[in-house]
Formats: C-alpha cells, structure tokens, sequence
C-alpha cells in the first residue's frame, strides 16, 4: 500500500479527517486532502495507474460528476472511488458513468465511509498489474501491422471457475498490447484502428494462435482447461474458417472440445447466412460457440435461435452489483432463463464481490468470471493461481 498515491476530495473537513487517519492506518503514505477539487486536480499525474482519486459527489464550484468528467477526458489511467451520502441508485448511476467514460471505477462508498469497503477497493489497485486504459492512447495501423509481425501482442488470461464445486474449469484469453513506451495497452488502444484498416482478421489469427500454444504448454504441464477466444466477424464471412482453426489446432495438439470461440451479440446483425454456415460448421468439428456481452445489444431472437450455440455470458455491466439494483437483477435473471431454455451454459462475467458471486448462483449461472475471482494475468501465472485457487 506504500506505493498507492490517494488524493481525497471532499469539502467537509471531518470527512478529509477521518479519511486520513483510515488511509494512514492503512499504510498509504502519500496523501493529500483538499476541499476543492479545482485547485487539486490540474496537478494530478494522470498517467500514474497508482494514484486514486477519492471524490465527494456534492461539493461546492466543481462537484463529483464534473470531476469524472474531466478525469476521463483527461485520459486519467488511475483509480476512481465515488464517496457520498446519496441515494444508492443515484451512486451507481455515477459509476456507471465513469466506466462509460473508461475510467477504472473502484467503486462507490456511502457516508460514513465503510472502512473494510475502502480496504479491498485499495488493496485492488495495490495487487493489479498496470494495464493502460487511457483512450487518447492509440496504436497507428503501421504499429498494429509491424507488432502483429513480432510478439507485440499479449494474450492475458481470466479464470473461470464452476459456480458449485468452485473448479477453475477454463479461461479467456484477452488482447493486450506491448508498448515500448507505454507499457501494457488495453484493447481500446488497438482494436478499432485494426477494423479500420482490415488488419483485425490477422490480429484474430494471432491471438488464436498465441492462445492455443499456451494451452499446449499448459497441459504439458498437467492442466487440462478450456480456453476461449474472442473472434472478429470479419473471421466469420470467410468460409475457409472452420478448416484453417482444425488444421492449426491438430497441428499444436489442442482437442478442438477444449476450444470455445467468442462471438459478440452486437455482431451477429452481420450477414446472418454466411456466418450460419462457417458456425455450424466449426460446431460439427466440436468448437464451442458463445455468444458474449449478452444484453448489450437489441436481442434479436430469431438469429439467437438458429445459430448452434452453446454458451451465453452476461455482461459484466448487470452482473456487478445486481443484487443492489433491481434493473440489473431482472436483466441477469431474464438472460439465464433464456439460455437454460436454449440448453446453454450460462457464464456470469463482472463478479468482484463474494455478493456478486452469491447473486448469479441464485439467479443459475454455471461459471464465474471476475476480479473477485482473478484479474487477467499472463499465460505463465496461471498454473501457479489455479495452485493457490484450490
């Protein structure tokens, strides 16, 4: 906690009090308080992934919504928590606000400010691997080509575990980017510009590729899981999919049962007959498909019907904190219904609370992914979690 910078933005001098005593007990040792947050804000360094900013929703001149704001047009890559005396439902509208402003929201705290709460939001930011979510940082279409061409791209993988016996059952396999300068990108900084200029089919390819070696070496090492991949739809329009993946992953040994392939549902308003065909196809060979980010789009059932899949996940956006907000709850509930239903697996993406976790086991869900669970972590630390996981 030592290497945590926590600014503290509140214009009521009790509440900075006690807030430092907390952080202080906690062993932060840089921290600054002030009652305005125009005067503290132009001094952040809004690069530094360590900093949190602890922000009051109701201040005078400048209040909280006016600072997330300028925090996410500012591109700031560090944590944010939204502390106020408000209604919950308004508290979770603000997060919301500020994760659509890609900002990394830690959470919203009540008054008086629970301290074990505060704790885990910190101990977070403390434990997590610096990843650039800022999205003013932005790969050129010559960087994505020449990276795609050495080993710029990383794979990072987010365990999944049974929602029953709690078994890491498999992992997704997320794009990250290595930058020389920058560090480790989030996709925000790759993924748009590579479909603007048709290099996304090639980064697909890439990350299949990456991923199914580390499965390989995995399972040498005696863990057998499966492992999902995001795929463009750009993959999906060219007929010769199916066999390329099949050759590729008989090549490096991977069982194609132990392959899951990711399909936004956002996505599939795309030419629904060639994408039908390359899908059956790939669920004859025993791929599995999934259909990601559930609920984020106009469902449109019919499509939902006549493809072959066999997953759903929620997206993270309801799963999190649904058991505080009824909205949430209903979509997550109404989503596992569904796929049950259909015969589907039921994936909960978004858990980071044991509350989180408690909620989508009522509401069915099969697997759990989420930050209460692991956050995203090269391929070489997995054996070593799946270890400490049991």
């Amino acid at each position: 906690m030592q290497k945590l910078s926590v600014l503290v933005l509140d214009d009521d001098d009790f509440i900075l009090d006690v807030a430092h005593v907390m952080l202080k007990n906690f062993g932060v040792a840089d921290i600054t308080c002030n009652t305005s947050a125009a005067m503290a804000l132009p001094t952040l360094d809004m690069n530094n992934h360590l900093l949190v900013v602890l922000c009051d929703l109701n201040m005078p001149e400048m209040d909280g919504v006016e600072v997330i704001r300028y925090l996410g047009q500012q591109g700031f890559c560090g944590g944010v928590i939204v502390l106020s005396g408000e209604d919950s439902r308004l508290l979770h509208t603000v997060a919301d606000m500020g994760r659509a402003y890609h900002l990394r929201l830690l959470g919203a705290l009540g008054k008086p400010i629970d301290r074990q709460a505060l704790l885990r939001m910190l101990q977070n930011v403390a434990n997590s691997t610096a990843v650039s979510h800022r999205p003013h940082v932005s790969l050129s279409a010559a960087e994505i080509r020449d990276g795609l061409e050495g080993d710029a791209l990383a794979p990072y993988f987010q365990p999944q575990v049974d929602t029953l016996s709690r078994k890491v059952i498999g992992v997704e396999a997320l794009a990250r980017w290595r930058h020389p300068t920058e560090g480790i990108l989030s996709p925000a900084a790759f993924i748009s510009v590579a479909e603007q200029n048709a290099l996304i089919t090639l980064l697909t390819e890439r990350m299949i590729t990456l991923s199914l070696q580390q499965w390989q070496l995995w399972n040498a090492a005696g863990l057998d899981l499966t492992i999902s991949v995001n795929i463009s739809m750009h993959s999906l329009t060219r007929l010769d999919f199916p066999e390329r993946l099949v050759a590729e992953a008989q090549a490096i040994g991977v069982p194609l049962e132990r392959l899951v392939l990711e399909i936004t549902e956002s996505q599939l308003s795309q030419d629904v007959l060639v994408s039908t065909d390359v899908l059956t196809r790939l669920c004859l060979k025993r791929v599995r498909l999934s259909i990601d980010d559930f609920g984020t789009a106009y469902s449109n059932m019919e499509k939902l019907q006549m493809l072959p899949f066999s997953e759903l996940k929620i997206d993270q956006a309801f799963v999190h904190d649904a058991a505080k907000k009824p909205a949430s709850y209903a979509i997550v509930k109404s989503s596992a219904d569904l796929g049950r239903d259909l015969g589907m697996k039921i994936v909960a993406e978004g858990v980071e609370t044991q509350e989180d976790w408690d909620c989508a086991a009522e509401l069915g869900c099969d697997l759990l992914q989420g930050y209460f669970i692991a956050r995203p972590m090269p391929g070489e630390q997995i054996p070593g979690w799946v270890r400490s996981w049991k």
